[in-house]
């Protein structure tokens, strides 16, 4: 009987992992994956290169103090994605989305680059410790990863991280599954790792503490485990004041990171910083019904006589998002929406809602020579609060699977190296370096701008979120 992912992680946790054991390749094989393509990408990484650019963004943003938080609880980590735009003046940059505590493909880049990400949880895990009201200062760490997880050795390399880092400070770990958990845990800090499902059936929410079998949970880190959490109380502060949730969520402003139109709004709130970076700002609104969504499509292609494209609530792998034509006959519009539904329930079931949609205009974006032809491509850059500042740390670029032949086929588009049928397709991403900075025709000042945005946005997203949650003019933003 095959064994799956969750349990070879957690037999492979615990044994004591050398470094040799940690080697992409090695990992993998014990894990029963083949992570040759991702050790491959990781080697392409360049840290010298991504330090100079990081060390750029950050002066660059310093002046302004545009990467300041006022308050550290609000940020702990994220990815921001963008698509890349040819102007006259240069290199213009405009969002696809935010992904908050759960994004992925860590793995591929730096052991260096990861220790500066991985040490910004690491803050939350601390602070969480401090803050904890049990006389024995101890910490439950709750870590969810979705079912069959396809990067489940992302996790291994994370929480092993966390095990050398906290044993080095002299605290005391422990690490359980839910079969294997007991609340009269003896160690300092404490790792509960499960699936979504086995977590949430657990899960309760009162005197303010997010609870794992009666237990205070000090910090969740994966949004899946808040999003599940159905308490009235739990969802009312997480949208009137998540501070006063004594469980530290990584990311707590996943309701906004969930929702594109919100992500945009937040760039909407901080128009005037973002455009010294060359932010491309993009018409957008939300439509909260089948029936909205068609009107807005309707007015907002007649109107400005774009294409616009649609993307569904919390989505993922570019599941359901579709393009609309400007020429589209205005009578198939309901029948792309309902394949845009049919393939995001494919992927998530009746469990989750699609709407409200984002609708954003299509921009003109770069193409780039790979392969057998054009192709499209977007960059994703992980980012992590540290001491109070949002520090960019590096990424990813991701070519789009098929040639752009200008038909709008998804293919053609849709980036995301997971988008299909479930396979992770590595040989599609490129790193952030000099060489493929060539490839993608992007200078050092580019890398620059980008990083300072996506510094820039999360920070408006933080310091706005009340005024983003509590939006509801909608239709104004297409006026």
């Amino acid at each position: 009987m095959e064994t799956d992912p969750l349990t070879k992680f957690l037999k492979l946790m615990s044994k004591s992992i050398t470094n040799s054991d940690l080697e992409l390749i090695n990992l993998g094989r014990s894990l029963g994956l083949d992570l040759v393509s991702f050790a491959e990408l990781r080697a392409s990484q360049e840290d010298t290169f991504a330090d100079i650019v990081r060390k750029k963004a950050l002066d660059k943003m310093e002046k302004d103090k545009d990467n300041y938080l006022s308050e550290k609880d609000s940020f702990y980590a994220g990815s921001i994605d963008f698509m890349v735009s040819d102007e006259p003046e240069g290199k213009k940059f405009f969002l696809l989305e935010t992904n908050g505590g759960s994004h992925r493909g860590l793995s591929i880049i730096t052991k260096k680059q990861q220790a500066i990400l991985y040490d910004g949880y690491y803050e939350a895990i601390i602070q969480a410790r401090k803050l904890n009201k049990r006389n024995d200062n101890k910490a439950l760490i709750l870590i969810g990863v979705p079912i069959n997880d396809a990067l489940i050795h992302e996790k291994v390399i994370m929480v092993e991280y966390f095990r050398r880092k906290i044993k080095g400070q002299g605290y005391s770990v422990k690490i359980f599954n839910t079969a294997n958990y007991n609340k009269d845990f003896k160690a300092e800090i404490v790792f509960l790792i499960a699936d979504y499902k086995q977590l949430s059936t657990h899960l309760t929410f009162s005197d303010n503490w997010v609870k794992y079998q009666d237990e205070n949970a000090s910090v969740l880190i994966g949004d899946g485990i808040a999003r599940r959490l159905n308490n009235e109380e739990f969802i009312r502060l997480i949208k009137e004041d998540f501070h006063k949730i004594n469980t530290i969520i990584v990311n707590p402003i996943f309701e906004v990171t969930d929702d594109k139109s919100l992500t945009y709004l937040a760039s909407y709130f901080s128009k005037d910083i973002l455009e010294k970076y060359n932010l491309k700002y993009l018409l957008f609104t939300k439509a909260y019904d089948e029936e909205d969504l068609i009107n807005k499509l309707v007015y907002a292609i007649r109107r400005y006589k774009k294409s616009f494209i649609i993307k569904p609530s919390g989505g993922s792998g570019g599941a359901g998002v579709m393009p609309i034509s400007k020429d589209e006959d205005p009578a198939n519009i309901k029948n792309i929406i309902k394949e845009s539904e049919k393939e995001f329930f494919v992927k998530f079931m009746k469990s989750r809602n699609p709407y409200p949609y984002t609708i954003q205009e299509m921009a003109d974006f770069s193409l780039i020579q790979w392969k057998n032809g054009k192709h499209t491509f977007d960059m994703r850059i992980y980012l992590v609060q540290k001491m109070g500042k949002i520090i960019p740390i590096g990424g990813l670029a991701r070519i789009a699977r098929g040639v752009y032949s200008g038909s709008l086929n998804k293919q053609e588009f849709v980036v995301n190296l997971s988008g299909y049928n479930g396979q992770i397709e590595v040989e599609r991403g490129r790193a952030i370096s000099k060489q493929d900075g060539k490839l993608l025709n992007l200078t050092v000042d580019d890398f620059v701008n980008m990083f300072c945005i996506g510094c820039v946005l999360f920070k408006s997203i933080a310091e706005n979120y009340k005024k983003i949650i509590n939006f509801s003019d909608w239709d104004k933003l297409l006026e």
